[in-house]
């Protein structure tokens, strides 16, 4: 009796296997894979735990993936925003808050738990690491380039601000933020990295420039007014 009373409990905790389509199980193998990453983390992850939670056979597993690692990576890359699907609106400012809202909508909940555990345990694993790069986050860096560039060339920028560097902000913020913060950034947070560190980026002049131009004859003054300007972070600037 107690046996079967068992039974019973463990069959009631664990998903019953029934005859579904190949969308279905796909479904239920992707909401696996993200609880999986979210609980117990890449590390830990196995097919064995993936199909139990997804009420699955291996096979369908084994049969389609060669490693977790590629699980992983087909599952995230399948449940990311995809950029092209933002409609622009022609301004860069709105774009910019758009299309980063627009891809990191699915950041949420269990999805978004994912994501950061993923981010915190990537470093340990080179395979995972690459592919995670040029799979899933590049092509969302991509779009917001090319973004960019277009703006440059409507004469919203310069292109000249276009460095790799300047480029590379506003993704560190939002990787930082999804990796650190206990909250999925809002549309709010991504305003603010956008208008307080981002635009000024793109429209500041670099201050090598600056210096060129208030050195030039008869800007004595305003040279000294400049350096006055620049006093807090004159170490990093050669006046040579």
């Amino acid at each position: 009796m107690q046996s079967r009373r068992t039974a019973i409990t463990q069959t009631a905790e664990r998903p019953v296997r029934r005859r579904r389509g190949g969308s279905a199980v796909q479904i239920a193998i992707s909401d696996a894979v993200i609880a999986e990453l979210a609980e117990v983390g890449f590390g830990r992850l196995t097919f064995e735990g993936v199909a139990e939670r997804a009420g699955t056979g291996k096979s369908p597993l084994y049969r389609r993936w060669p490693d977790t690692t590629s699980l992983v990576i087909d599952t995230l890359e399948k449940l990311g925003s995809d950029p092209t699907k933002y409609v622009r609106t022609g301004l860069l400012r709105d774009d910019l808050i758009g299309l980063t809202v627009h891809m990191i909508k699915t950041q949420k909940g269990v999805k978004g738990d994912a994501y950061r555990s993923l981010l915190g345990e990537a470093h340990r694993y080179p395979q995972l690491l690459a592919r995670f790069k040029t799979q899933v986050l590049a092509p969302r860096f991509e779009a917001l380039t090319e973004l960019l560039r277009d703006a440059a060339k409507r004469g919203e920028i310069s292109p000249e601000r276009l460095t790799p560097m300047v480029l590379e902000v506003l993704h560190a913020l939002i990787l930082k933020h999804t990796l650190l913060e206990a909250r999925d950034p809002t549309k709010k947070d991504i305003t603010e990295m956008i208008d307080e560190v981002l635009l000024p980026l793109l429209v500041a002049k670099p201050i090598q420039q600056e210096l060129k131009t208030s050195a030039a004859p008869g800007r004595g003054q305003d040279f000294g007014a400049s350096l006055l300007t620049l006093k807090p972070i004159n170490k990093a600037v050669s006046l040579s």
